[in-house]
C-alpha cells in the first residue's frame, strides 16, 4: 500500500493493468459500436511481447526448459507454478537435476527467450524454490542447472522473458 496525502492506493500489478486495459478497450468498443484494435489498449511490456511471439509462431517462453520445484510453496502455490510452466512450454522434473551429470551437461538445447549475450541461454534446467520458505537449495549455478526463487519465475512470466539471475 502507498500512503500519501489522499486515499491509500495499492500498487498496480501488470495483471491488474492488463485487466483494466481490456476493460477500457471493451468500453470503447461499446461506446463507438465498432470493434477497436485491442493493441491500442495493450500493456506494452510482457503482454505485448507474448502476443507478438504467438503471432510470429515463435517458441513459447519456457520451450526447452525443465523445472524442478523444491520445498513447499505457499506464496506461489505449486499447482499454479506447474500450470504456468506447462502453459509456457516448459516441463516439470520429478527429480532434482544433477548439475555434475554428463547426461545433463550434454543436452544441447538453448533457451530461446534468454538474452543472447548471457550465459543463461545455455541454462535449461532450473531448481525453483520459494523465497519466503525455509527451504533453500545449496548454491547451484553449474552449466545447464541453476537455482532460482519462485519470484524470479513469476517475474519472467509477467515480463515474457527469461530475466537475468544474480550470480
Amino acid at each position: 500500500m502507498v500512503a500519501g496525502p489522499g486515499p491509500i492506493v495499492a500498487p498496480r500489478s501488470t495483471a491488474w493493468r492488463s485487466c483494466y486495459a481490456a476493460h477500457v478497450g471493451v468500453k470503447a468498443c461499446l461506446r463507438r459500436k465498432v470493434c477497436e484494435q485491442e493493441e491500442k489498449y495493450e500493456i506494452p511490456e510482457g503482454p505485448h511481447r507474448s502476443r507478438l511471439n504467438r503471432e510470429q509462431l515463435l517458441p513459447k517462453l519456457f520451450d526447452g526448459c525443465y523445472f524442478y520445484l523444491g520445498g513447499s510453496f505457499k506464496h506461489h502455490p505449486k499447482d499454479n507454478l506447474i500450470k504456468l510452466v506447462t502453459a509456457g512450454g516448459g516441463q516439470i522434473l520429478s527429480r532434482k537435476p544433477k548439475p555434475d551429470s554428463d547426461v545433463t551437461q550434454t543436452i544441447n538445447t538453448v533457451a530461446y527467450h534468454a538474452r543472447p549475450d548471457s550465459d543463461q541461454r545455455f541454462c535449461t534446467q532450473y531448481i525453483i524454490y520459494e523465497d519466503l520458505s525455509n527451504y533453500h537449495p545449496e548454491r547451484v549455478r553449474q552449466g545447464k542447472v541453476w537455482k532460482a526463487p519462485s519470484s524470479w519465475f513469476i517475474d519472467c512470466v509477467m515480463s515474457f522473458e527469461l530475466l537475468p539471475l544474480d550470480s
